[in-house]
């Protein structure tokens, strides 16, 4: 699997365990959801970037052994 495909998963991944507690647990409001969502796209896009880009993978994987 190449680095695109992973990086693509693990972005998908990632904003569904960030995006999903947004959706829950804040009100429906626009302006109170958008600086989390933001927020929420930002951090899922650079861990998704740290993982599979810069051996994030492996780094978790070396810690938990």
């Amino acid at each position: 699997m190449n680095r695109f495909v992973k990086f693509f998963l693990t972005a998908w991944a990632l904003s569904f365990f960030t995006l999903s507690p947004i959706a829950m647990f804040l009100p429906p409001d626009p302006l109170t959801q958008l600086p989390f969502f933001v927020f929420s796209l930002v951090f899922t896009f650079v861990a998704a970037y740290w993982l599979v880009y810069r051996d994030g993978f492996a780094t978790i994987r070396a810690q938990v052994s």
